[in-house]
This record gives structure tokens, C-alpha cells and sequence, in this order.
């Protein structure tokens, strides 16, 4: 028993540390915090020239409920702006460990860059801090950054420039709101094409708006056949991405009966213009010999007639 006295006595410094240690935590736990965040922002892309919905999740962290709480945010090159409504929206009250959505109809400028953005948001609350025996409410402003992305994906539009019995050429445009990166164009193992060349084409950047041209040697194997064009990308965020279009293709020989189909018509029609005059001009020739034989008549018949009188005078 007394050695275990001495033992204590020895270590007494270090028990009673462990115990103030225990209260200060007990009593650090006990006191009031203070804490809100905003723990996500949704969507994290926009798309440029397009309305969303804009979403940031509100979370009191703390332990106490807080009320008053009022919520603001900015994006300071104004390619981002709110639509219908302000920047601001309040909360009237966030118990402890409770969520708060609030959203917001937002625009991305067309003629935003894409990139990364920066949103600066803002949390304003009140706190209530003793002093003496006195409580005073102090505002809390509480500032934080989110970042968001303009830009993404693209659409393209494919029409067909020309076909002939060596190959087809196919416009290839951008009709979307953002850039494309690297663009391929591949046209896929199909039955109804026999294709004898390259069966994928690189064309390079294409910006908003933009087009260029790709040709294939490939053959349809019908009448009317429907081909599929598959277009490779890169977009703005950096991800490849692929698209496949249809279009209807005719043979170059159907093409070609069509084209000299218009041209017998476009003959026929002249020749029977030109008939149609050759014989408009034989009937006024014929008109004006026979008003010609009269006049001669007359004229005869008038000379005659002047010799009698003369005769009988």
C-alpha cells in the first residue's frame, strides 16, 4: 500500500493533467460553434447561349441552430449571371445538422470562353456572443470559393457535297455552341457500301459555325442506301467524345439517270420552242406572198383602168 501511495505521489504532476485535459475537452465540447458551409455546388459545367439551374447545398455544421441566414454569390467577369431573380436568397432558420438547397436560373454568356470560372460565395448569419452579463448579436460573414466549367460538348450537322462513281465528299459543320478538337471523321463497316480507301479522314479544329470537307472512296450497294458517319472529337473539357450521323445517299448511277433525264427534258423543250418558231415563220412568209399577189392584182387592175380613160379622151 505504500508503494503504490509513492507510486502515485511520483506521478501526481501527470494525473492531474490527464484531468484538466479531460475537462478542457469536456468543456470545449460544451460550448457553442458557430459553423455553416456550403458543401456542393450543381451542375459543375454549363453550356454557352444555355439557361440552367444553378444548386448549392447548405449545411449547418455546428451545434447550434442559426437563423437569418442569408446566401449570395458572384461571378465577377458577368459570363455567368443569374436570370429572373437576384444573386441573393435568405434562410429563415438551419437547425443544427440540417441541409438548405437553394436555387438559382442562371445564364452562361454565348460568348463566354470556355474554362473555369470562379464563384465567390457568401454566408451571413448571426451569432450570439455573452460579454459579462451582457449577450450581444454579432453578424457573421463568411466568404468561400467554388469553381465552375463553360463549355463541353459540341453537335455537328453532315450533308453530302457530291457523289460520282470514284467516291462521295461530305460536309462535315459544327452547328453546336462550343469548339471541337482533333475531329475525325470515320465511316463504319456498313454492307450496303463497299468502301476501297481510307475509311477515316482527320479534319482538323473546328470552331462554332465552322465546316469542312471529307471524301471517301466507298460504293453504295443500292438504289437508295443509308450511311453511317461516325465523328470523333475532343471537347473543351479535354474528353474525347463520338457522334454518329445518317444521311441517305443515291448511287452515282441513279445520280447520273436523273441528271441526263433533266437534260432530255431540257432538249425536248427546246427543240419545240424551235419547232414552234420554224413554223410560226413559214405561216407569216405564206401571209405576206399571198398579200403580196393581191397587192400586184391591184395595182395591175388600176393601171389598166387609167390607159381606157386616157384612150377615150
Amino acid at each position: 500500500m505504500e508503494k503504490l501511495l509513492k507510486k502515485i505521489r511520483k506521478n501526481r504532476i501527470f494525473v492531474v493533467f490527464v484531468i484538466t485535459f479531460i475537462i478542457t475537452m469536456n468543456l470545449v465540447a460544451a460550448a457553442d460553434n458557430y459553423n455553416i458551409e456550403v458543401i456542393d455546388v450543381s451542375p459543375t459545367n454549363l453550356i454557352p447561349g444555355e439557361q440552367s439551374e444553378l444548386s448549392f447545398k447548405i449545411e449547418n455544421t455546428g451545434n447550434i441552430d442559426l437563423e437569418n441566414i442569408i446566401f449570395s454569390w458572384e461571378e465577377k467577369t458577368g459570363n455567368i449571371l443569374p436570370i429572373g431573380s437576384s444573386n441573393t436568397k435568405s434562410i429563415e432558420e438551419i437547425n443544427e445538422g440540417d441541409k438548405e438547397t437553394l436555387d438559382f436560373d442562371v445564364f452562361a454568356s454565348s460568348s463566354a470562353e470556355p474554362g473555369l470560372y470562379e464563384l465567390t460565395l457568401t454566408l451571413t448569419y448571426e451569432k450570439e456572443v455573452k460579454k459579462g452579463n451582457e449577450t450581444i448579436i454579432e453578424t457573421i460573414i463568411e466568404t468561400s470559393k467554388a469553381g465552375i466549367i463553360v463549355g463541353g460538348q459540341t453537335d455537328f450537322d453532315v450533308s453530302i457535297s457530291d457523289v460520282s462513281s470514284s467516291g462521295i465528299i461530305l460536309s462535315i459543320a459544327n452547328i453546336g455552341k462550343n469548339p471541337a478538337n482533333s475531329v475525325t471523321v470515320i465511316i463504319p463497316s456498313q454492307s450496303n457500301f463497299r468502301i476501297s480507301g481510307s475509311t477515316s479522314s482527320i479534319i482538323g479544329n473546328l470552331d462554332k459555325g465552322d465546316y469542312s470537307v471529307a471524301s471517301f472512296q466507298l460504293i453504295p450497294q443500292a438504289r437508295n442506301s443509308n450511311l453511317n458517319v461516325e465523328i470523333q472529337y475532343t471537347d473543351t473539357l479535354g474528353n474525347r467524345q463520338t457522334i454518329t450521323k445518317t444521311i441517305g445517299v443515291q448511287s452515282a448511277q441513279q445520280s447520273s439517270t436523273t441528271d441526263s433525264s433533266s437534260s432530255s427534258t431540257s432538249s425536248g423543250s427546246v427543240s419545240g420552242f424551235a419547232s414552234q418558231n420554224s413554223g410560226n415563220s413559214s405561216n407569216w412568209f405564206l401571209i405576206a406572198f399571198i398579200s403580196s399577189g393581191i397587192l400586184s392584182v391591184i395595182l395591175v387592175v388600176v393601171i389598166i383602168r387609167r390607159s381606157k380613160r386616157k384612150d377615150e379622151n
